[in-house]
């Protein structure tokens, strides 16, 4: 508390990791508006991007009412959830904390089953601190009271679920039942207490280009100008969005957006999503996103194309001086490759399709 007393004489402290949180409470108690600031800047900078400290942070913002704190542990949570369920901080979240983290749309790199393992990992935890250390399906069950139907069976597989619950008591005859008729038949009944609707893996983004080229894309309205580049990756991952660069003043531009397998000019060149929109842009070098009709599932070590072709006003374009891999989430990498279907000079330096979005697949 030396920090504390300090700020008290002469409004001044040294805040860190270790004591943020310490100290944003007492100034919160003591009404120091001053040290409250400077502790909240340093909790938000500090304790929200590690998965070390992010626990401790979300508990504290929920217990002092830090609303803001509170929505940037859990963006950690959603961005990092696998590797959040994997410390020992999680084990010790408060039921409410704990409520909160499972009830996110949300999440990274989890699938539904691993996240109700989590589950029954923190509340065998709250029962060993009793003595209980060998619990049964019964108990674990109290101690997760409402945030069992935030897990989303229905979402599951059916040997999914089977192998979860078919020996275990965590559920009852009657909510198994009302699982198995939606996973059969698709019909909700009136007693199913578990949400239908499937949660959304955390979405990242590949930016292939350093910075802004000196040459501007042209498009030709009387002929079909393509901007292509094949990509690979060392590990699989969903294609959800492409981004492209807008115009170089306010236009707008109709796009159709190709991922094909292989490409056109192979035997197994395959069409595997076509999205036909519009973009309007307001001349600012920021990319558009398009979301794909129908994401890809991309297979690590396999060859794709992503093509682009665009009608309108000229638009900026990107150029990497570096190299054409970029590293994805937490592990894994992506190369892009020239490809000869792009006839308006993309290639995998330079030109239209400076992002990539992707989500990582789960696991099962």
């Amino acid at each position: 508390m030396c920090c504390f007393y300090r700020y008290i004489y002469v409004e001044t402290a040294r805040i860190t990791d270790a004591t943020a949180l310490p100290l944003l409470y007492a100034a919160k108690k003591y009404l120091l508006t001053g040290l409250l600031q400077e502790c909240r800047r340093a909790s938000k900078k500090a304790l929200t991007c590690s998965v070390d400290t992010v626990c401790a942070a979300l508990q504290q913002s929920i217990s002092l009412g830090e609303d803001e704190l509170k929505e940037k542990s859990l963006k950690f949570v959603r961005e990092n959830t696998r590797r959040v369920f994997n410390t020992e901080a999680f084990l010790h979240l408060p039921h409410n904390a704990l409520e909160d983290v499972v009830s996110l749309d949300t999440v990274s790199e989890t699938s539904e089953r691993e996240l109700f393992e989590a589950c029954v990992k923190w509340a065998r935890c709250q029962l060993r601190k009793l003595g209980n250390e060998h619990p049964s399906g019964e108990e674990i069950r109290n101690v997760l009271g409402d945030v069992l139907y935030k897990i989303r069976f229905p979402t599951m597989t059916q040997r999914e679920f089977a192998g979860l619950t078919a020996h275990s008591k965590i559920l009852s005859l009657d909510e198994k039942h009302d699982v198995y008729v939606y996973m059969t038949t698709g019909e909700k009944t009136e007693t199913l207490k578990f949400e239908v609707q499937r949660r959304q893996q955390q979405e990242n983004v590949i930016s292939r280009f350093t910075r802004i080229g000196n040459e501007y894309w042209e498009y030709n309205d009387e002929m079909e100008a393509s901007d292509a580049v094949r990509i690979q990756t060392t590990v699989d991952i969903r294609l959800t969005g492409v981004g492209l660069y807008g115009g170089t003043e306010s236009s707008t531009h109709d796009v159709v957006l190709r991922v094909w397998k292989g490409d056109r000019f192979f035997r197994n060149g395959e069409i595997l999503s076509t999205t036909e929109t519009t973009i309007t842009s307001d001349g600012s070098q920021t990319p558009v996103k398009i979301v794909l009709k129908k994401p890809v599932d991309i297979q690590a070590n396999a060859m794709y194309t992503v093509e682009a072709v665009i009608t309108g006003q000229r638009t900026w374009s990107g150029i990497n001086n570096t190299s054409p891999t970029c590293h994805l989430t937490q592990s894994g990498k992506i190369t892009f490759y020239e490809s000869a279907m792009s006839v308006n000079g993309t290639d995998a330096r330079r030109g239209q399709i400076p992002q990539l979005f992707y989500t990582k697949k789960q696991r099962r």
